[in-house]
C-alpha cells in the first residue's frame, strides 16, 4: 500500500470503550501527516476531542492500557508495518490471550 491508500484505510481511526463511562472514551484519530506506508499513526483524544497528553510508555499492569492495544491492533492487525499510538509502538507489545 502507498501512504494514499493507507490513509484512505485507516482514516477513520478508532474508538476504545470505557468499561465506566461513556465520557471516558478514547478516540485513537489517524495522524496523517506522520503515517507513511510502513508506519501507522494514531493520536489519542477523549471524548470531547481534547487531545490527551502524550502517551510515552506502554503499562501492562494499567487494564486500560491493555484494552487499548488490544483494540488497536484488532483494528491494525492487516497492516504490514509499525503501529504507533501517541509514542508508544505497539507492534512488538505481545498480550496475553483472553478467553
Amino acid at each position: 500500500m502507498n501512504k494514499q491508500e493507507v490513509i484512505e484505510k485507516y482514516r477513520a481511526g478508532f474508538v476504545v470503550h470505557s468499561d465506566k463511562h461513556r465520557i471516558c472514551d478514547e478516540e485513537w484519530i489517524l495522524d496523517k501527516d506522520n503515517t507513511t506506508e510502513s508506519d501507522l499513526r494514531f493520536l489519542g483524544y477523549d471524548a470531547n476531542l481534547y487531545p490527551f497528553p502524550e502517551w510515552t510508555k506502554f503499562n501492562p499492569e494499567k487494564d486500560f492500557e491493555v484494552n487499548r492495544v488490544r483494540i488497536a491492533k484488532r483494528v491494525t492487525a492487516d497492516f504490514k508495518g509499525k503501529v504507533y499510538l501517541d509514542s508508544v509502538c505497539i507492534s512488538d507489545i505481545e498480550l496475553e490471550e483472553t478467553s
